[in-house]
Formats: structure tokens, sequence, C-alpha cells
């Protein structure tokens, strides 16, 4: 009997601390993972680029729009990491390639928009 209480608090010590240790700041992680997952981006729509060249209309412009994307991407790297870190975006990939997607269709389309006026 006087051993199980000392084993009781034990075992809530344990059982307690190591989330709250581990929960800590882990933003520089997160920021890692969205930077490197901008970076593959960056590196898919520079090879997709390479579709400038075909011979199809289609392929000319899908290859225009992944060039487009690359650049939007290296001009906005900081602020798109800050938005994903501020609205606690998961760091999964698909959910990081939605955001930056999003983001691409959103910005194409508002300079559309100020081109056709």
């Amino acid at each position: 009997m006087k051993t199980l209480v000392p084993m009781t608090v034990l075992m809530i010590v344990v059982l307690l601390v190591p989330p709250a240790v581990a929960g800590g700041n882990t933003a520089p992680v997160k920021r890692q993972v969205y930077e490197n997952a901008i970076d593959d981006e960056i590196a898919q729509s520079r090879q997709m680029a390479s579709l400038l060249s075909s011979r199809s209309a289609n392929l000319r412009q899908k290859g225009h729009r992944e060039a487009s994307k690359a650049i939007f991407l290296e001009m906005h790297r900081k602020e798109l990491v800050d938005d994903m870190l501020a609205k606690k975006l998961e760091p999964k990939t698909y959910k990081v390639e939605r955001f930056l997607n999003d983001r691409f269709r959103c910005n194409c389309y508002a300079t559309w928009a100020a081109n056709t006026d």
C-alpha cells in the first residue's frame, strides 16, 4: 500500500510530462517542412515548364502556367510560409500542395482581372 501511491504519482508524471515537452515549439519544424514543400513545387514546376517548347498549344499553355507558378512561389516564399504557419496548416504534403495551388490560382485570377480592365 505504501508503494501504491508513489507508483501512481510516478505513472501520472511519466504519462503527462512527455506530451507537454514534445508539444513545445514546433514552428521551426513546420517552417522547414513548408519550405521543403515549396522547393519541391518549384522544382516540379520548372520541370513542367519545359513544355513551353512543345508543338501542342495546350502543352505550351501548361508550360507557361508552370513557369509562372515557379516564379510566383519563388517571389512569395516567405509570405506563403508565414500564412501556412498562421493558419496552422497540417504539414501534410497534400494539404500544403493544395494551399499553394489555391494561392497561385487566386493570384493568377487577380492578375488576369486587373489586366482585362
